[in-house]
């Protein structure tokens, strides 16, 4: 979970690492292609584009929606049931972010009036359980994984954002890059592998990080670029985001083995894309203009960048316009337009296209 990345929430380091740049090829091949059949989860709101719901192995959604009260509820959705989590008085709004395997949800608390206040929270079928602070007034919960270990941000008694572990009573405050001030982190997989975004000096932009038990690492920007952003890693340490290039615009990446690789967009260069999950096969979903700032979900696969929008029945009343999760299943979740309103759907693949 920006010119396609909020530019707010990244941040850098100073020790760049001069690795090896290489352009992923997007030309086509014989491999097959997923079809998919969508699955309607209901209206959701947006908040941001790196701000997305929860989807664990079994398929199971983690999202948030509007009550009539006005008041924001999460939601655990399964095709069988559909399961309430309630803030608390203070802190009513409920923000899912990620769910695991366990069908345990983390994400964020927020009070109605002033969004500066926030706490993270983890819920489970034993309750809602409110994480504890770095003594500032601001936490939230980003990410999950297998053994429960819990990651996102949280506000320091300075006022400064720094990355956050939870697990046991008390959190692991993450550190920063360099002479940075801010540090947030997006996911963690089963190895305990953090990435993220951090900046390398005071209000600088952001770098993406890996964070692997005790430091942090700069991961390469892509050449001529100033800024990147770490989004979700596998449990192969592959992991996705975004950087930007020297004529501004931001592509979606993946750095793997110590180097990174543009993935590309569907518009022209100047088009931004963003990768947001990537599953165990090795598959990536995220975002990428088109024109005029019009949006697609879109899935790379292969070496290959696919509009999501042509892998599903074309008269099925739905325009795909952001995949921000893949589980090992090859199911994803995402936003999308349907009866012209933005909804949350799921993908279940249903058999393979040769193209």
């Amino acid at each position: 979970m920006f010119s396609s990345v909020r530019r707010a929430a990244i941040v850098w380091y100073a020790t760049f690492l001069c690795l090896p740049v290489a352009l992923l090829a997007v030309t086509p091949t014989a491999a097959p292609l997923p079809r998919y059949t969508v699955g309607d989860r209901g209206q959701s709101l947006v908040r941001t584009l790196v701000n997305t719901p929860g989807l664990n192995a079994q398929g199971v959604l983690a999202i948030w929606k509007a009550a009539p009260t006005g008041v924001i509820k999460g939601l655990v959705i399964t095709p069988e049931l559909t399961q309430t989590i309630v803030g608390t008085d203070e802190f009513p709004f409920v923000y899912p972010a990620d769910i695991n395997g366990d069908s345990t949800v983390v994400g964020l608390l927020q009070r109605p009036q002033d969004l500066r206040f926030t706490r993270a929270f983890k819920w489970s079928h034993n309750g809602l359980e409110v994480l504890p602070n770095l003594q500032g007034p601001y936490a939230s919960a980003a990410a999950i994984n297998a053994a429960g270990t819990v990651v996102g941000s949280a506000q320091t008694s300075t006022s400064a954002r720094h990355a956050v572990l939870w697990q046991g009573a008390a959190p692991r405050d993450l550190g920063l890059l360099a002479r940075g001030d801010y540090s947030s982190a997006r996911d963690i997989n089963d190895q305990g592998q953090v990435v993220g975004e951090a900046n390398v000096i005071p209000n600088g932009k952001p770098r993406a990080f890996l964070w692997s038990g005790h430091t942090m690492q700069q991961l390469p920007l892509l050449p001529g670029g100033t800024f990147c952003s770490g989004q979700a890693i596998n449990n192969a340490g592959e992991t996705v985001g975004s950087c930007d290039l020297p004529e501004g615009s931001a592509h979606a990446v993946l750095w793997k083995n110590g180097t990174i690789k543009d993935l590309g967009t569907l518009g022209d260069e100047d088009a931004p894309s963003t990768a947001l999950d990537i599953n165990r096969e090795g598959q990536i979903v995220g975002s990428s203009e088109v024109v005029d700032g019009k949006l697609r979900a879109v899935l790379w696969q292969s070496g290959r960048l696919i509009d999501l929008n042509t892998l599903i029945d074309r008269h099925s009343g739905w325009l795909l316009l952001v995949a921000s999760r893949i589980n090992d299943r090859g199911e994803i979740a995402g936003r999308g337009m349907y009866h012209g309103a933005i909804h949350a759907f799921v993908l279940e693949p249903s058999a393979t296209l040769t193209r």
